[in-house]
């Protein structure tokens, strides 16, 4: 989301685990600039358990693309390079081109440099100060960036100081070194035309863009609402997607707003065919217990939410169903992750959850009717057989005339 705010195009998520080659390199060159960066996630050979596997260095491998390290000094000076070079010879196709300084003095960023060079050979592309005003982040991570006042501004500011601290010409050379990458990734058919209404509002508004266009590839439209601005589902449609979010932020709110609440209820009663995942599947409950208060929320799936002080259920599973539902048939398996704080009395069994080379796992999903609800967040182009089968309900549902 904060890609797509700075820079005014559409960003897309790369992600190891959930996807194949040929998808990670559609979605690469589907880039719309001139320069197509990747932005790592944690430790670089940080992967699943204790493997480099679905790691930034195994996106970077299978993309083939020359990696810029970002480093942070604290407490050090040459055994920076020491780290540096450790890092680089970790693995032999590391592919580490560069190093970038973060949050280093203009007085210290030469004196980093001159170590990192002369001890590893490998060059220094510049830093970026410690600003003045950081962004603020909260339990999932960053505040989101339409919560920001001055935004536009503040990232006037980082790029201003970039193009006098950060050798660009430099990493533009280096981006071109780049192989070609072949894109094999097969057309797609459109099942038919259809409507979804999709939740997007402050509560509502995580969600794969890539997943949304590979649903309008198969011949859906989508009609966007605000479950805050208590509006009622859109007339007309066949299908309803409530993405994750932040929704325990507005639930005094949400649990007040009867028509998009008894709307819900309504569709659900015709047949609507209705996905929920974390945030949406959280407002589908009974209710939300905060501070020993209740908020009385839809109702369609027993049980209550609450936050809790960590993470639950964090990180990649693999969803095997235990029987025939919204998004797959027994024995089906989609990849998805979970990342939340909140916890559930009915984390629903539709599917077992297994955390890869883990024999850990746990039910996820409450399926009943025409609904599949649950924690893990599904990135619909990476489990096409799901995408396809949800817009198949909802082609079902028009067919039979509910409108």
């Amino acid at each position: 989301m904060f890609h797509k705010k700075v820079l005014g195009l559409q960003s897309s998520n790369l992600d190891p685990y959930m996807m194949e080659d040929a998808l990670l390199n559609h979605l690469l060159l589907q880039g719309q600039g001139d320069l197509s960066i990747i932005e790592g996630v944690m430790g670089y050979y940080d992967g699943i358990s204790t493997t480099s596997l679905a790691s930034s260095y195994d996106l970077a491998r299978r993309t083939k693309t020359p990696v810029v390290l970002v480093v942070k000094p604290k407490g050090v000076a040459t055994t920076l390079a020491a780290l540096v070079k450790g890092i680089t010879s970790f693995k032999e196709d590391a592919n580490i081109q560069g190093v970038l300084l973060n949050g280093v003095s203009p007085m210290m960023a030469p004196y980093y440099k001159k170590i990192i060079e002369e001890n590893t050979g490998i060059p220094v592309y510049g830093y970026l100060p410690v600003f003045d005003r950081g962004l603020e982040s909260r339990h999932l991570g960053l505040i989101t960036a339409d919560e920001i006042s001055g935004f536009q501004d503040l990232m006037e500011t980082y790029g201003q100081e970039a193009l006098k601290t950060v050798d660009l010409e430099g990493l533009m050379t280096l981006a071109k070194k780049a192989p070609d990458l072949e894109d094999t990734y097969p057309s797609v058919g459109k099942i038919g035309q259809v409507t979804l209404a999709l939740a997007r509002d402050r509560a509502f508004s995580f969600y794969y863009d890539d997943g949304l266009n590979y649903l309008k590839d198969l011949g859906v439209e989508i009609r966007e609402f605000s479950p805050l601005a208590d509006e009622e589902i859109p007339q007309g449609v066949h299908g309803l997607y409530l993405g994750g979010g932040y929704p325990e932020l507005y639930m005094e709110k949400l649990s007040k707003n009867k028509v998009f609440q008894e709307s819900l209820r309504t569709y659900y009663e015709k047949g609507l065919p209705i996905f929920a995942e974390c945030g949406g599947y959280m407002v589908l409950l009974d209710s939300f217990i905060k501070e020993e208060k209740t908020y009385p929320l839809v109702g369609l799936i027993p049980g209550s939410s609450q936050m809790t002080k960590r993470l639950q259920n964090f990180g990649y599973i693999d969803l095997v169903a235990q029987e025939d539902n919204l998004l797959a048939e027994k024995g089906d398996h989609i990849r998805a992750h979970e990342f939340h704080y909140s916890k559930s009395t009915n984390p629903g069994g539709a599917f077992q959850g297994k955390k890869p080379l883990s024999q850990r796992g746990w039910g996820a999903y409450v399926s009943q009717k025409n609904l599949c609800g649950g924690y893990p967040h599904i990135h619909f182009m990476a489990n096409p057989k799901a995408a396809r089968r949800f817009v198949e309900a909802m082609k079902n549902y028009k067919e039979a005339k509910h409108d």
